[in-house]
């Protein structure tokens, strides 16, 4: 394990230049907790082109959650298969995460996925948009909308150090 651990550290991933961050950054945008900020932080304080590595970062972590809304939707339906039983059974772990993001969606609807950065919640809210059967473009646009915000001031960050 340790030798998975060395090579999905963001100091390696960050060496593979933008196709690492992709690849770090979609999963961090699923349900695998990974430090994609911190990849893309390196990268810009590195001299990779800041727009690039956000707009990299943005695509990559999008999809991610785009996998998440559809298992909920999914799930919704009966399905999702064993992705879908495994998110419930993350759910089941904090099931107040659950709650709260339903309370977001049903309170604020999708302006909610502006949260969709945030680790643990932003997976909720993700799941609880695709339950609650939220459709597409709403959920496209604000959740990618949190998420580029997200990695601009991350790479902002990382430029004021430079």
């Amino acid at each position: 394990m340790s030798e998975l651990s060395a090579l999905l550290s963001p100091d390696q991933l960050a060496t593979w230049g933008l196709p690492g961050l992709f690849v770090i950054a979609f999963l961090a945008g699923s349900v695998v907790p990974l430090p994609s900020d911190a990849v893309l932080a390196a990268l810009v304080y590195g001299g990779t082109e800041p727009v690039l590595t956000v707009a990299v970062a943005t695509i990559a972590n999008a999809s991610g959650a785009v996998t998440i809304f559809w298992i909920g939707a999914s799930v919704a339906r009966g399905g999702g298969g064993f992705l879908g039983r495994w998110l419930k059974r993350r759910a089941e772990r904090d099931p107040r995460a659950l709650e709260r993001a339903n309370a977001r969606i049903r309170r604020w609807g999708a302006p909610a996925l502006l949260l969709s950065w945030l680790p643990i919640v932003g997976d909720a809210v993700v799941l609880a948009a695709g339950f609650a059967g939220m459709k597409r473009g709403p959920f496209l646009f604000w959740m990618t909308t949190g998420k580029t915000l997200r990695f601009v001031s991350v790479a902002l960050g990382a430029l004021a150090v430079t």
